[in-house]
């Protein structure tokens, strides 16, 4: 009796042994599944990242833009102004040439694959199929204002780097906005003043790289709360 009552644990342990492994492998080949297709999504982002970056490279070549540059970093697609030509002196008025300049930018951002990812038919079904998973796409165009350290003139409306670094900001944003015919709520503005500086304030060639304004074209998938 003793022998057969331990033939029957033997077998079910290993009855049990058996299911355990089954699942592990199950949860193993679902985490592989689910790493290749974020792999799968991961390149596609990518892929419309690389295609924006080329689009607005080729048109900053094209038109011998001077005022505004182009580069691509871990956020997507940089566009910054970085220039003494930019702004009229002490203003946050864009001066002739960057209206120009933004003009030309704003006329292309609704033809990049990032803001306008839906004109392909294959897009449209990467994006419904991320609906299906509860995932929404999401574009942006984030503007960032910076300066020097210099002090502003305290007779000045400006009154400190701060407001002037975000008033800056905002009339790109304006500007974009109005020719971009894009959707209002995908633009944000920031201004940081001072305190993000790139370079030394304590040299000029230092204070005219942290004079810039700095605008992000960025876009990813995200939980859809609704």
């Amino acid at each position: 009796m003793n022998i057969v009552l331990e033939r029957a644990k033997s077998a079910w342990l290993l009855a049990f042994g058996d299911v355990i492994t089954l699942l592990i492998t199950f949860f193993i080949m679902t985490i592989a599944l689910n790493k290749g297709e974020i792999s799968k999504v991961q390149r596609w982002v990518d892929k419309q990242v690389t295609e924006t970056y080329q689009v607005l490279s080729a048109e900053v070549e094209n038109k011998n833009l001077q005022v505004i540059k182009v580069s691509r970093n871990a956020g997507g697609v940089l566009l910054t102004i970085q220039s003494d030509n930019a702004f009229e002196s002490g203003s946050f008025n864009p001066s002739d040439q960057l209206q120009s300049e933004l003009a030309i930018i704003g006329n292309m951002l609704n033809k990049t694959p990032l803001l306008s990812v839906e004109q392909s038919q294959e897009n449209r079904e990467v994006i419904a199929r991320a609906k299906e998973d509860g995932m929404q796409w999401y574009s942006e165009v984030v503007v960032e204002g910076h300066t020097d350290n210099d002090k502003i003139n305290p007779l000045s409306r400006l009154r400190n780097n701060f407001f002037l670094s975000t008033l800056r900001a905002q009339s790109v944003m304006q500007t974009l906005y109005l020719v971009s015919d894009l959707p209002a709520n995908i633009f944000s503005v920031s201004g940081y003043g001072e305190w993000q500086a790139i370079a030394s304030n304590e040299t000029e060639q230092g204070k005219q790289q942290n004079r810039r304004v700095e605008i992000l074209l960025t876009a990813s998938f995200q939980k859809d709360n609704n």
